[in-house]
């Protein structure tokens, strides 16, 4: 057992695909290691490969056992992955998708305006010394994973709406939005979506307690405010001392989310699994929002381009194998991207369609002589491509293609422009 060379014609569904015959940013998989999971990337590993190497030791040839059904009755692969952490012993699964998005988008924006005042109210709490009030914060974890649970894409879309001013308290709902989202595609309990989603949305409350002047700096911080900067996972445990009730899970993700897998992070050094799964999944989340971002002293890196830079540093930073599910869950076009199309239009990818990875629905931005449209209109791939109109993604453009204000794009999509999208 071990590697094996195979031609691609030869591939079967749960062969474990270690390497590729050709770099594989050049081809639509996101990175090299995944078991083949559907007839879709069969097919897609058969345009763009003559062979593969396949690891014999992590296939698992599918069988009619090995399908499960969703609550709409469409088949979804299901695979057995190395167990991540005694969370995850049953492996990945899907919930569905209860409510199609364009009836989910009205609650998610409402979730997110209350997560943004509740977030704005309970730094001033934490400035002035008063009572804090953490009911509320239960409460917006709680809607988030209802919301998410029926409809992934509604509160992941807003999450494009953060605003360089206003960064810390966005950067905060966003976090604990992405992070729930990655906690249900695992398959995380709803009571642990909830803690998770609780944890995440205070991850940053340290940082209230952090000097006006080191917090707010227009300029990379230099070595002694970094220091300070680095106490704020402290400062956060600190202010939870003040406040009952809080559960043990929440209070590891403010105190680890800096941890990192190599030892190298702070307050503690935690190494390896020695960092609970929780913080280990804000921790991923809090760096790719970070880096999507614009902030004072950098401007934001395209969803895709940041996805890489945080595979190719290995374990030095993020356990490989979560760090791999993040990035299918993110999907190969990630909501937000700026894509071109084969028909010469630029649009924003708006949805992660998990059967069809290559065919998302995307808002159309510009024609194809690159001229804005009056009005945005909603393209569903997957439906154009059964109708046998063959409308493809053909290239990622960068974060700035164009001028495009995605923030604006968000902004400005209300659900009755959106009556196509399901």
């Amino acid at each position: 057992m071990g590697q094996r060379k195979l031609q691609v014609d030869a591939l079967k569904l749960g062969m474990y695909v270690s390497e590729l015959d050709r770099p594989w940013l050049e081809t639509p998989f996101l990175f090299q290691g995944f078991p083949i999971l559907s007839k879709q990337e069969l097919l897609q590993l058969q345009q763009c490969c003559e062979y593969v190497f396949i690891d014999e030791e992590q296939s698992v040839i599918l069988n009619h056992e090995a399908i499960v059904q969703t609550p709409h009755g469409k088949p979804v692969q299901r695979f057995q992955t190395r167990r991540l952490n005694t969370h995850l012993d049953k492996g990945i699964k899907s919930r569905g998708q209860r409510r199609a998005f364009v009836d989910s988008v009205p609650e998610a924006r409402e979730i997110y305006t209350r997560s943004h005042e509740y977030i704005d109210n309970l730094f001033e709490d934490i400035r002035l010394g008063n009572t804090l009030d953490l009911d509320s914060a239960r409460e917006l974890a709680s809607r988030t994973v209802e919301n998410i649970i029926d409809n992934e894409n509604a509160m992941l879309w807003l999450t494009l709406l953060k605003r360089k001013d206003a960064y810390t308290s966005y950067h905060s709902i966003n976090v604990g939005t992405l992070s729930v989202l990655f906690g249900n595609y695992l398959g995380l309990s709803e009571g642990d979506l909830r803690l998770l989603g609780m944890g995440a949305l205070l991850h940053d409350i340290g940082k209230m307690r952090v000097p006006a002047a080191v917090l707010n700096k227009s300029q990379r911080l230099d070595a002694q405010e970094m220091s300070i900067m680095r106490q704020h996972p402290e400062l956060g445990i600190a202010i939870l001392e003040e406040a009952k009730g809080i559960p043990p899970q929440v209070r590891e993700i403010i105190y680890a989310h800096h941890e990192r897998y190599d030892g190298s992070g702070y307050p503690r050094g935690l190494k390896g699994d020695e960092i609970q799964l929780f913080p280990m999944i804000v921790s991923m989340v809090d760096v790719y929002d970070a880096m999507t971002s614009d902030r004072a002293y950098h401007e934001r890196i395209s969803a895709h381009e940041v996805l890489n830079l945080m595979y190719g540093w290995g374990e030095s930073v993020f356990k490989r194998e979560l760090l791999e599910e993040f990035i299918r869950c993110l999907g190969i076009y990630p909501i937000g991207s700026i894509v071109e199309l084969s028909s010469g239009e630029v649009a924003v990818v708006m949805t992660v369609n998990r059967t069809y990875h290559l065919r998302p629905q995307v808002m159309l931005i510009l024609d194809k002589h690159k001229k804005p449209y009056d009005l945005h209109k909603v393209m569903n791939l997957e439906l154009h491509q059964q109708s046998g109109l063959h409308i493809h993604i053909t290239r990622i453009l960068p974060s700035d293609a164009y001028d495009i204000d995605v923030r604006q794009v968000a902004m400005n999509s209300y659900p009755e422009q959106l009556e196509q999208l399901t």
